[in-house]
């Protein structure tokens, strides 16, 4: 199994060129980012650099999973700043029904001013909504916002 820990290691490898560095890096002793990469080269039964090589040499499996990390690693760190904004409560989505269109009037300049407050929250706005007790009712808003979920401590 490839793990992201792996991906890092690698790229901060190819970043630092050096066993030494990178396990600096890392704050990692050598000897441990040393297992680390037999463990991965056990894993997939192949090297994935050559070893005592200046400049540093990655081979065919070792690109190949640099590859991967630099489309992995940056959506992982989006998705990491992402889930912190949601938690946060900067970013989410706002869904709006609107039943009349006199709403408008009066709802797109306070969407304006939402807009400018909350730059990260999505904008759901749909008209035609109905609502089946609401027949009886005159034309209404309804809005609802999705919190985040709270996480554990």
């Amino acid at each position: 199994m490839i793990e992201l820990r792996h991906l890092r290691a690698l790229t901060i490898l190819r970043e630092t060129g050096s066993m030494v560095r990178a396990a600096e890096r890392l704050h990692l002793t050598q000897s441990a980012l040393s297992h680390l990469f037999r463990e991965m080269e056990d894993r997939h039964e192949q090297a994935l650099f050559v070893r005592k090589s200046r400049p540093l040499r990655f081979t065919s499996a070792g690109l190949r999973l640099l590859q991967l990390a630099d489309e992995v690693l940056p959506r992982v760190a989006l998705a990491q700043r992402d889930l912190a904004r949601l938690a946060s409560g900067q970013a989410g989505r706002l869904n709006i029904a609107i039943e009349c269109h006199s709403c408008y009037q009066w709802l797109m300049p306070t969407l304006d001013k939402y807009r400018d407050d909350w730059p990260e929250v999505e904008l759901d706005l749909s008209s035609g909504f109905h609502f089946a007790p609401c027949r009886r009712w005159c034309a209404a808003t309804w809005i609802w916002w999705s919190p985040p979920i709270p996480t554990r401590n």
